[in-house]
Order: structure tokens, then sequence, then C-alpha cells
């Protein structure tokens, strides 16, 4: 009798199902109150368009992070010591209309926002691959453990443990894009795959 442990992996490429829309604004001043100001203001149109893109039923929900302020000083070729303050604001937008995410990203893009686009899988999607997923992994841990059984000339296999391994899954590189100017009309834009994969471990009693 003897015991073989094997791994076994299955995965797939799932084209998203939502975009993740980071937009993020920065204002710099002399005066702090100016800065806060404008940041401010950059703030509540970012939340207002969130509000109306989920209002729509274009996006499921958006994150508006509070207002940051920080300041920088040095010293100017004349010794005077200089202050400046920044303040930074910042929007998360989930959006579920993938057609529209160039549009969102593009007009985000002209109001001043810098913007970044993070394709994802909705937790229900995820999940129903990552089901599907499991008993191909399982397959594969025994087809590797059939490939050594037959090695030792020991044909008959007993499952005896099995261990989930790490699941999980990230963004191609095409899942993550950045809109650095505005455009005159809203860019085409390919929506990623996410790669989705299950590992298991198997231990098999070959006689």
């Amino acid at each position: 009798m003897t015991n073989i442990t094997v791994m076994g992996a299955a995965e797939a490429r799932v084209p998203a199902d939502q975009a993740d829309i980071f937009a993020s604004v920065s204002s710099r001043d002399a005066s702090r109150e100016i800065a806060l100001q404008g940041a401010n203001a950059a703030h509540a149109k970012l939340v207002e368009r969130a509000k109306e893109l989920v209002s729509a039923g274009s996006a499921i929900q958006y994150v508006a992070d509070p207002v940051s302020t920080y300041s920088n000083s040095w010293r100017d070729e004349h010794g005077n010591n200089v202050v400046e303050h920044q303040a930074h604001a910042s929007v998360q937008i989930v959006l579920s209309a993938l057609d529209r995410v160039g549009e969102v990203a593009a007009e985000l893009t002209e109001s001043g926002a810098d913007v970044r686009v993070q394709w994802e899988l909705s937790s229900a999607l995820r999940d129903e691959w990552t089901r599907n997923l499991r008993s191909a992994a399982v397959q594969d841990a025994r087809t590797a453990a059939e490939d050594f059984s037959a090695a030792i000339g020991a044909p008959t296999l007993t499952l005896l443990t099995l261990r989930d391994g790490r699941s999980g899954g990230g963004a191609s590189p095409l899942g993550d894009a950045r809109f650095a100017m505005a455009a005159a009309a809203p860019p085409e834009v390919t929506v990623g795959q996410i790669s989705v994969n299950v590992q298991v471990e198997a231990t098999f009693d070959a006689e």
C-alpha cells in the first residue's frame, strides 16, 4: 500500500462583468482654505455624477473618500520659507454598464480628474466559476495520481484526503487603464479578462 499526494489545478479567463472607475482630483494653493475649497468643490461634482450613474442603473454603487489635506514647505532661492497646501479628493464608481466605461472615463477626465479603470468580477460570477473549476481541479489531481500509480504498478486508487488549495484570480494586462487626457469622442474600451484559478491537494491510497 502506497500513499500518493498530488496537486490538481484548473484555470479560466473570464470577461469582467463590472468596472471600478477611480477618479481623483488635487487642489494646490498657498492658502490651505483655498486648496480645500477647490478639492471640496471637485469632490461634490464627482459624487453628484456618481449618484446620477447609480440612479440611472449604470453603476452599482460608489465610494467617496473623505477629502485629505497635507502641506509641503521649502526654501526658495532667496531663503524664504514657502508653504504649499494640497487637498485631495477621490471617488470610486462601480460601473455595471460596461458599454459606458469609455464614455464615463472620458467625461471624468475632461472634468479635470485623474481617472483609472480596473476590471473586476462580481462576487456571484467569481463564485460560479470557482465552483465549476473545483471539479476540474479534482479531476486533474486524479489524473496525476493515476499516472504515478501506473508507474509503480498499483492501478487501484482510493481517495484518502482532499484539501482546498489557494484560489483566486487577477486582472489581465488589459484589466487596468488610465485616461490621461480628454478625447473628442469616447474611446473604444476592450473589456478586461480576469483569471480565476483553483488548486487542490489530494492524497490517494494506491494498491
